[in-house]
């Protein structure tokens, strides 16, 4: 489970400052993720269904389905899954983080956008899902 949570972290590393550049850029963001490979590598994904103002959940379950059949094909051993979601009434990125080792929790950030700040709140992580692997 340790090795879940330090891959899983590396994951989050390279997503969330992503979010946060989207975030002060576009004030929103489509969801996208990033998946380690077996040897280690980690690549960036995001997903389309072809249209300009696609529906969230949408691409939510896009990268999921994708996440699930490479690792039945034990192409990943990790993924994230990164998107927008209000938790408490505050606008938040969610990072979901599964691992191969059964390691899985959400990550919530809160935030607050001003005209030329973006104001990190406190993260705090939920128990996941294991809905990948």
């Amino acid at each position: 489970m340790e090795q879940g949570k330090v891959e899983t972290q590396k994951l989050f590393d390279a997503v969330f400052p992503i979010a946060k550049q989207l975030l002060l850029e576009n004030e929103e963001f489509f969801p996208f993720g990033e998946i380690m490979k077996p040897n280690g590598e980690q690549v960036n994904l995001s997903a389309s269904n072809g249209e300009e103002r696609p529906k969230s959940s949408e691409l939510i379950d896009l990268l999921k389905n994708h996440y699930i059949d490479s690792a039945k094909a034990k192409e990943i051993i990790a993924s994230a899954l990164v998107y927008d979601v209000m938790v408490n009434g505050s606008d938040s990125i969610a990072v979901d983080l599964d691992h191969v080792s059964g390691y899985s929790v959400i990550v919530v950030v809160p935030y607050e956008l001003t005209k030329t700040e973006l104001i990190i709140g406190e993260m705090f992580t939920v128990k996941g899902k294991n809905s990948i692997f």
